[in-house]
C-alpha cells in the first residue's frame, strides 16, 4: 500500500535538496516511485499548483537570498538554480514576483514568496492524503435524489452503499441535470441528537419543476463553505465509513472549532467528479457551510 504522504514528504526533500540542480518531472517520479502523471496530479489536486510551478517558485523564492544579501551576478544566480539562461530566469522571476531581479535588488519593497511546504498540514490516512481547508462561496443551487433516514453511527457505510445505488441505477432518471457525472452526497444532521441522519445521494439540477416520483428535491441557500479535499488511490465507490469519519473528526475538532468559524447551516454534502476518477484514483471534496464566529 502506498503511503502518500511520506510520498510527498520525500518529494519535498528531494526537491529541497536539489533546488542548485535542475528538477524534472521525471527526475522526481523516478525518486518518489510513483508515475508522473499520477504524482502530478495528486500534487496539483492537493495544493492548486502543479508540481513543477511548486519546483520552480521555490528555486525563485530560495534565489532572493543571493540576490539581495550577495554581489553575486544575475547570471550567476540563474546559472545557479538551474535555469539555462539569464533571461530565462528573469522572465520567470518577473511573472512570479511582478518585478524584475535588477529592481527586487536595487529597490526596497515586499514580496509573497514560496517557503517548503510544511508537511505537516498533510493529514495521512491509509493510502489517501488530505491537505489544509480552500474556501468557496456557491450561489444557491438546486440538487434532486433519493433520501435516506440512517442511524448516525453506521451512516458512513450505509451512505456509501444507498450513494452506488444511486449513482449507477437511479441518476439516470432526473431528466434536467448540470452535470449528470457530478456526484452530490448530501447530509442533512438537523436530527443528529436523536441519533439519525438524512443523506441523499443527488446530482445538481437547473430548477426542481421535474423531481421524478420516489425522489426529492433540494434548494441549497447561497453559502460560504470551507472545503477539505481527500486524494486516495482507490475507486470512489471504495470510500469507506472510516475514511470518511476520519476526515470529519479532522475537519470539525482539529480545524472548525480552533478556527474563527462555526457552522452556518446543519448539513454538509460530497462532492465528486466521476470524470476525474479512474479505476485506481479519486478525489472527493467536502463542503461545510461557514460563518464567522463573531457573527450573529
Amino acid at each position: 500500500m502506498i503511503d502518500l504522504k511520506e510520498t510527498i514528504s520525500d518529494c519535498i526533500s528531494y526537491i529541497e535538496a536539489n533546488l542548485y540542480k535542475k528538477i524534472t518531472l521525471d527526475g522526481i517520479a523516478a525518486h518518489s516511485g510513483l508515475s508522473k502523471y499520477y504524482l502530478h496530479r495528486v500534487f496539483k489536486s492537493l495544493t492548486g499548483e502543479s508540481l513543477m510551478e511548486y519546483v520552480q517558485t521555490r528555486k525563485l523564492s530560495s534565489s532572493i537570498d543571493e540576490l539581495t544579501n550577495t554581489n553575486m551576478r544575475i547570471i550567476d544566480i540563474a546559472l545557479e538554480y538551474g535555469f539555462d539562461y539569464e533571461q530565462s530566469y528573469i522572465r520567470a522571476f518577473r511573472k512570479r514576483f511582478g518585478y524584475t531581479p535588477l529592481k527586487v535588488r536595487s529597490e526596497e519593497m515586499s514580496l509573497v514568496i514560496k517557503e517548503k511546504l510544511n508537511i505537516n498540514d498533510i493529514m495521512s490516512m491509509d493510502n489517501s492524503i488530505i491537505y489544509k481547508p480552500s474556501f468557496v462561496f456557491r450561489q444557491k443551487f438546486c440538487l434532486v435524489g433519493i433520501t435516506h433516514k440512517i442511524m448516525s453511527k453506521s451512516g458512513d457505510k450505509v451512505a456509501n452503499f444507498y450513494g452506488r445505488d444511486f449513482f449507477y441505477n437511479h441518476r439516470q432518471e432526473i431528466v434536467n441535470p448540470t452535470n449528470s457525472h457530478v456526484y452530490f452526497g448530501y447530509t442533512d444532521w438537523s436530527d443528529s441528537d436523536n441519533g439519525y441522519i438524512f443523506y441523499m445521494p443527488s446530482i445538481q439540477v437547473h430548477d426542481l419543476e421535474h423531481i421524478p416520483e420516489g425522489m426529492k428535491g433540494v434548494l441549497i441557500p447561497a453559502h460560504k463553505y470551507v472545503v477539505f479535499r481527500f486524494v486516495g488511490f482507490f475507486r470512489p465507490d471504495e470510500i469507506n465509513g472510516r475514511q470518511v469519519g476520519r476526515l470529519l473528526v479532522h475537519m470539525y475538532s482539529k480545524w472548525i472549532y480552533q478556527s474563527g468559524f462555526r457552522f452556518a447551516d446543519k448539513f454538509r454534502f460530497e462532492y465528486i467528479d466521476s470524470n476525474l476518477a479512474q479505476d485506481n484514483y479519486c478525489e472527493l471534496d467536502i463542503y461545510q457551510p461557514i460563518m464567522d464566529d463573531n457573527k450573529v
